[in-house]
C-alpha cells in the first residue's frame, strides 16, 4: 500500500520474501541452548533407537537374480557368429566402396574392426578369469552383486535429481547479501539460527501455546513489524532521488513495488533507513521470459548496484532498462527465427541479421520479389525516447503522410507489424501502378489490379493481378499458359517501368497470337523462323512516342506465292491502342542471318486492331498477291538496273491513255478505279531497260508501260514508236508484236503466266524481243535510207533475219541477208551475207574478217554497187566475146588477145589490169575511194588513174592507148583547130572532175567513166580478151 505507516518502537528485522508473497519474519537474537530448535534432532537416543541400531549391524542378504541368464557356451557361440558375419560383410562392402580410397585407408578400417572384435573376446576372457577366482566358482554371486549395484545406483540418482528439483524450487527464496549467514544456516540446519524470544513462528491465535517448550509468535507482532518496515521504506524512498520512471510505486508488506509499464516490476526492501535497499523480487511485464534470464545472477548484480552507487535507483533503472531492451531484442530475434524457419515467412521470404553488440536487428522481406526487395526494416533503440522501436525504411512511404514508419510496442507484435508493413507496401505499389494508366482498380476487391488483355480483335477481358503479401511476388488469378510464362518475367522486374514493359509485351504477344490464329485458319502460313537483327522501321517518327511503344514483325505468306516474298505485318502496341502496318517485302537468308532484300516503303497501309476481320484477311489473299507480283517485277527491274515507277490508281484513271487499260475501250463507260482494280501499271525507262542502247533513242518513246492483268493472268509490255517506220509495211508474225488499232504507233508484247515464280522470266523475254524489234526496225530504216530506190525490196522479215534486194540488174532471188545473232538476254552481233551471184560478193571476206558496223556496210554496198555492176558487165561482155572468138581462133592465127584482171587490195582500192602478151604490154587502171571536199562539204568520190609502177615509154605499144585515155578522159576540155572538142563527151557526168593524170567522180558517174576508158583500152585490140579474176588480198581499209 502507498503511504502505509508502522507503529513506532518496532525493531528492525530481516524479511525474506518468495515469489508467492509468502513471508517469514525472524528476529536477530542469539540461538538458545535448547533442543527445541526447529529441524534439529535431540542428542538423547531412546530405547527404540538403540534396538534399531543393533539390528543393522549385520548386512542384509543380496537379492538373488535368476532371470536373463544364459550358458557361457551360448555367449561364446553368439560372439563367434557375430565376428564371422562382420568380417564377411566387410569383405563384401569393400569391393563396392570408393575406388579413390588408398590401400592404407582400407587397411586402417580393417584393423579397427579387428581391434573391436578382439576387445569383445578380451572382455569375455577377463570375465571368465575373474569368475574362477571366486570361491567354489560361484559366479552367480557376482551377477547378484552387479544387479544390487545397479539398483543402488538408481536410488542414488533419484536422490540427486530430487535435490536438483529442490534447488530449482528454492530459486525464488529472497535473501539479501547482508543475511548470507542466515541463508547458509537455513541450508544446513533447515531453519535460520536466529533468536525467537521463546516464540514459535505461527499464526495461531493462541499466543501462549508452546511447542517443545517454546511460545508461538503472535500475529499482531508480525503485523506490527510489517507496518514498521513500511514506514522505514517510505521514509527511505522519500529521502533519496528517484528517476521519473520509478514514480509509479507501491509500498506494502514491508517492501516497495516499483513498476515500469511494459518493462518490469521490481521489489526492494531495507532493514532500516540507514541501510541500503536490497533485492527482493523481479518480474518482467511481458510474456515468454521465464527461461531467458538468470535470476540469482541478476540479484547479485542489482544488490551490488544498490550498494555502490550514490544514486542507486537511477543506476538501477539504467541497468534494468538496458537489460530489458537487450532481452526484448533477443526475444524479437527468437520470434523472427521462428517465423523464418517454421512460420509463415519460411522459404526465404524474410531474412534478418541480429547484432547484439549494437543492439540492432535489420530485416529484409520479399526476397523472392524484385520490385519491393530494396526496402528494409530496422529494429533498435530510439536515441530520444530510449525505447525499442521498429522503423520501416521506404522512400515512397516517407512521401505518403498516412502511413506509419515507426512502430513501438514491438515485443510480441512483430508478426502483426510485419503484416501491416507488407500490406502498406503493396498499397504503395498498387497506387504507383494505377497512376501509370496501365491498370484499373477492382471495385469488389481493392487488392486486385485489373489489366485489360485482348481476347479477340474486337473484345478485351480483364486479368487479375495480385501481390502475395508474404513473398512479395505477383501472381495471376486463374492463369492461362501464356500468363504463366510471363509471371516469372513480371517478378524479375525491378521497377514499375520494367513491370509495365513486361505487361505491354504480354499484351503484344497476345495480339500476335490472335492475329496468327486468324491467319492460320484462313490458309495463310505464318513463319516463326524469321528473326531480323533490326526491326522494320515504322511510320512513328517521334522518339518520345517510340519509347512507350512495342513492336513485333510478323512474316506471312501463301504457299502459292513466289519464294521469299512475304506480307509483313508490323504490330505497334501502346497502352491504349494497337496499330498494324502492312508491307510487302522479300526476305532472304545469307550466312545464317535473315535480311530484307526488298521492302515496299511507299504503299504502307495502317490499320487498327479493331478493324481486322476474317473477311478482310480473306480479301488480302487477292489484293496482296497483286502487290506481290508488282513488287516482284519491281525487284527484278531493280536487279536489271531499270528505272521504274508504279502508277497510282488516280493516275491510271485520269491521265494515262485508255488503250493501256483495255483492249477495246468503250467511251460510253466512265473511268473508275473499281473497273480496273485487277490491273496495275509500272512505268519503265526504255534506255535503262535495254541497258543504255543509244540506237533506240530515235525509234521508240523513252517511256514504256508494264501492265499486269490479274484477272486474265496476263502480262503486257506497251511501247510506242516515235514516227511511222518502214517496218510497219513488213510482215513479221514471228515477233508476236501486236499493234493497237486506235494508236497506229503503239504496240505491245503479251505473255500469259501460270507460275508466279516464273513471272520474272518474262521480263528477260520482253527485253530480248524488244531489243530484236529495235534492232530490226533500225536495220530496216537504214536499209530504206541507204538503198532508197525503186528496185529496193525486202524479200522476208524475221526476228533474226532480213533478206532484201537492192541491185538494179539482179536476177537472183535475194542480194543480201542480214542475220541478227542474239543470246538469252541481248543482241550479240549482226552478220551480212551477200549472195553468190551478187557482183559485190568479192568483198565478202573483208566483211567477215573485219568487225564493221552495219551502218557502214549498208552505205558501202549502196555506194559501190554501180561500180561492181559495171565491172561485172565489163567482165561478162569480155567473157561473151571470148566464147564467140574461140571458134575462130584456129582459122585466124594472127589475131591478138587482151586479158582483163580485177584485183582488190582492200575495200578502198581496186585495180583493172589489161594484159596483152602478144603485144607485150600491161596496163593497170587503179580505182580508189577517197574523201574529198567539194564546196566545203566532204564527200566520198572515186579516183581513177593509171598505176605509176608500169613505166610505159613512148616506144611501148600501150603508150598510144594510155595517151588517148589521158587526152580524151583525164585532160581538161580543149578545142581543136577546126573548133570541135578534143575530148570524149561524157553524158550525165555532172560530178566528174578531170585531173589530168586521173579523173574523180561519184557513184552515179563511175559507170560511164569506166565504160569509156574500157572502150579506149580495148579499141585497137580486135581480138577477144582473156579475162581472169585475181582473188583479193588481206589488206585492210
Amino acid at each position: 500500500m502507498n503511504g502505509t505507516r508502522a507503529a513506532p518502537g518496532v525493531t528492525p528485522s530481516e524479511v525474506a520474501m518468495n515469489g508467492k508473497n509468502e513471508m517469514e519474519v525472524v528476529e536477530q537474537a542469539p540461538i538458545p541452548k535448547t533442543n527445541a530448535n526447529i529441524g534439529l534432532k535431540s542428542p538423547v537416543n531412546t530405547v527404540e533407537d538403540v534396538n534399531q541400531e543393533d539390528s543393522t549391524n549385520s548386512p542384509p542378504p543380496i537379492p538373488h537374480v535368476e532371470i536373463n541368464q544364459m550358458p557361457l557356451s551360448m555367449i561364446i557361440r553368439n560372439l563367434t557368429v557375430y565376428t564371422v558375419k562382420e568380417i564377411s560383410q566387410y569383405m563384401k562392402t569393400t569391393v563396392h566402396m570408393n575406388t579413390a580410397d588408398t590401400s592404407t585407408a582400407r587397411k586402417m578400417r580393417f584393423l579397427n574392426l579387428l581391434i573391436f572384435i578382439r576387445n569383445q573376446f578380451l572382455k569375455l576372457y577377463v570375465l571368465i578369469k575373474w569368475c574362477r577366482t571366486i570361491k567354489e566358482n560361484n559366479f552367480n554371486i557376482m551377477i547378484d552383486l552387479l544387479n544390487w549395484f545397479r539398483g543402488t545406483n538408481m536410488t542414488v540418482n533419484n536422490c540427486i535429481w530430487a535435490l536438483k528439483s529442490t534447488l530449482e524450487s528454492t530459486t525464488n527464496a529472497k535473501l539479501p547479501n547482508v543475511d548470507l549467514v542466515t541463508a547458509l544456516e537455513v541450508l544446513t540446519l533447515g531453519r535460520p539460527n536466529l533468536p525467537t524470544h521463546d516464540f514459535k513462528l505461527s499464526g495461531e491465535n493462541n499466543e501462549y501455546e508452546t511447542v517443545n517448550g517454546q511460545l508461538r509468535i503472535p500475529t499482531k507482532l508480525i503485523m506490527q513489524r510489517l507496518k514498521d518496515l513500511n514506514i522505514i521504506v517510505m521514509i527511505k524512498i522519500s529521502s533519496i532521488d528517484i528517476p521519473k520512471q520509478f514514480n509509479n510505486y507501491e509500498i506494502r508488506d514491508g517492501r516497495v513495488y516499483i513498476t515500469v509499464p511494459g518493462e518490469f516490476e521490481i521489489q526492494l526492501s531495507t532493514i532500516d533507513r540507514h541501510s541500503p535497499f536490497f533485492f527482493v523480487d523481479f518480474k518482467l511485464l511481458f510474456a515468454g521470459t521465464d527461461s531467458l534470464f538468470n535470476k540469482p545472477r541478476l540479484e547479485k548484480i542489482i544488490n551490488d548496484v544498490l550498494l555502490r552507487n550514490k544514486k542507486p535507483l537511477y543506476s538501477l533503472y539504467s541497468l534494468l532498462h538496458r537489460y530489458v531492451l537487450t532481452l526484448q531484442l533477443y526475444m524479437i530475434h527468437l520470434e523472427l527465427l521462428n517465423l523464418e524457419n517454421d512460420g509463415k515467412f519460411s522459404g526465404g521470404n524474410l531474412v534478418h541479421s541480429y547484432n547484439a553488440k549494437k543492439s540492432l536487428i535489420v530485416m529484409k522481406y520479399w526476397r523472392n520479389g524484385k520490385l519491393g526487395n530494396k526496402t528494409k526494416i530496422i529494429i533498435g533503440v530510439d536515441r530520444k525516447s530510449e525505447d525499442l522501436v521498429l522503423k520501416w525504411d521506404n522512400e515512397n512511404a516517407k512521401q505518403s503522410m498516412h502511413m506509419p514508419l515507426v512502430y513501438t510496442h514491438v515485443v510480441g507484435n512483430v508478426e502483426a507489424i510485419l503484416d501491416e508493413i507488407m500490406f502498406n507496401h503493396s498499397r504503395l505499389i498498387r497506387a504507383d501502378l494505377l497512376s501509370r494508366g496501365v491498370f484499373q482498380e477492382d471495385e469488389e476487391d481493392p487488392s486486385v489490379l485489373l489489366f485489360q488483355l485482348p481476347t479477340t480483335c474486337l473484345s478485351t477481358a480483364p486479368i487479375q493481378l495480385k501481390i502475395d503479401l508474404v513473398s512479395g511476388v505477383f501472381y495471376f488469378k486463374n492463369p492461362s499458359p501464356l500468363l504463366l510464362e510471363y509471371v516469372s518475367q513480371i517478378n524479375r522486374a525491378e521497377t514499375p517501368e520494367d513491370l509495365t514493359s513486361v505487361l505491354q509485351r504480354l499484351k503484344l504477344d497476345k495480339i500476335v497470337h490472335i492475329i496468327r490464329n486468324m491467319f492460320d485458319k484462313t490458309g495463310w502460313v505464318c513463319s516463326k523462323v524469321i528473326k531480323l537483327d533490326n526491326p522494320i522501321a515504322t511510320s512513328v517518327n517521334s522518339e518520345e512516342i517510340k519509347t512507350n511503344l512495342l513492336q513485333n514483325d510478323m512474316f506471312i505468306r501463301l504457299a502459292s506465292w513466289p519464294v521469299n516474298w512475304y506480307l509483313i505485318l508490323t504490330i505497334v502496341s501502346s497502352n491504349s491502342s494497337c496499330i498494324i502496318e502492312k508491307r510487302i517485302g522479300k526476305i532472304i537468308s545469307t550466312s545464317g542471318k535473315w535480311k530484307v532484300q526488298y521492302l515496299d516503303t511507299t504503299n504502307v497501309l495502317s490499320l487498327k486492331l479493331e478493324s481486322i476481320t476474317y473477311k478482310k484477311i480473306i480479301s488480302l489473299q487477292k489484293s496482296t498477291l497483286n502487290r506481290i507480283i508488282n513488287h516482284t517485277l519491281i525487284d527484278s527491274l531493280n536487279h536489271l538496273k531499270t528505272r521504274n515507277k508504279v502508277c497510282s490508281p488516280d493516275l491510271i484513271v485520269n491521265s494515262l491513255p485508255k488503250h493501256l487499260l483495255e483492249d477495246e475501250v468503250d467511251d460510253k463507260v466512265p473511268h473508275s478505279i473499281e473497273n480496273y482494280h485487277h490491273i496495275s501499271l509500272i512505268t519503265i525507262e526504255l534506255e535503262s531497260f535495254l541497258e543504255g542502247s543509244k540506237a533506240l533513242s530515235g525509234i521508240l518513246e523513252s517511256t514504256m508501260f508494264l501492265r499486269m492483268d490479274y484477272k486474265k493472268f496476263e502480262i503486257r509490255l506497251y511501247g510506242k514508236f516515235k514516227r511511222s517506220t518502214m517496218a510497219f509495211h513488213c510482215q513479221c508474225d514471228d515477233l508476236l508484236i501486236n499493234f493497237v488499232e486506235r494508236e497506229p504507233l503503239a504496240f505491245y508484247l503479251a505473255e500469259t503466266f501460270t507460275n508466279l515464280n516464273e513471272i520474272v522470266q518474262y521480263l528477260t523475254l520482253f527485253r530480248q524481243k524488244l531489243m530484236q524489234l529495235v534492232v530490226l526496225t533500225d536495220v530496216v530504216e537504214r536499209l530504206h535510207k541507204n538503198f532508197a530506190s525503186d528496185h529496193f525490196k525486202i524479200i522476208s522479215l524475221k526476228p533474226n533475219e532480213v533478206t532484201f534486194k537492192y541491185l538494179k540488174s539482179s536476177t537472183d532471188d535475194k542480194d543480201c541477208t542480214i542475220n541478227i545473232i542474239t543470246n538469252e538476254q541481248t543482241i550479240k552481233n549482226l552478220t551480212v551475207k551477200l549472195s553468190d551471184k551478187n557482183p559485190q560478193h568479192i568483198i565478202q571476206p573483208f566483211i567477215d574478217n573485219q568487225q564493221f558496223e552495219y551502218q557502214f556496210i549498208f552505205s558501202y554496198l549502196q555506194f559501190t554497187s554501180p561500180l561492181f555492176c559495171c565491172l561485172k558487165e565489163i567482165l561478162d561482155e569480155s567473157n561473151k566475146e571470148e566464147r564467140l572468138e574461140n571458134a575462130k581462133e584456129e582459122s585466124d592465127s594472127t589475131r591478138t588477145s587482151t586479158s582483163i584482171t580485177l584485183g582488190l587490195h582492200n575495200l578502198s582500192e581496186y585495180q583493172l589490169v589489161y594484159f596483152n602478151p602478144e603485144l607485150g604490154y600491161k596496163i593497170t587502171l587503179i580505182l580508189e575511194l577517197k574523201e574529198v571536199s567539194i564546196n566545203g562539204k566532204k564527200k566520198i568520190q572515186f579516183y581513177v588513174h593509171f598505176s605509176q609502177d608500169e613505166h610505159i615509154t613512148t616506144k611501148s605499144s600501150a603508150y598510144p592507148l594510155i595517151h588517148q585515155v589521158r587526152n580524151e578522159i583525164f585532160m581538161l576540155e580543149m578545142k581543136k583547130r577546126d573548133g570541135t572538142p578534143s575530148l570524149i563527151k561524157l553524158d550525165n557526168t555532172r560530178n566528174v572532175i578531170r585531173l589530168g593524170n586521173g579523173i574523180s567522180c561519184d557513184s552515179d558517174s563511175i559507170v560511164e567513166v569506166l565504160m569509156s576508158i574500157n572502150k579506149i583500152l580495148l579499141g585497137d585490140s580486135k581480138s577477144a580478151p582473156q579475162i581472169t579474176t585475181v582473188p583479193p588480198t588481206n589488206k585492210t581499209i
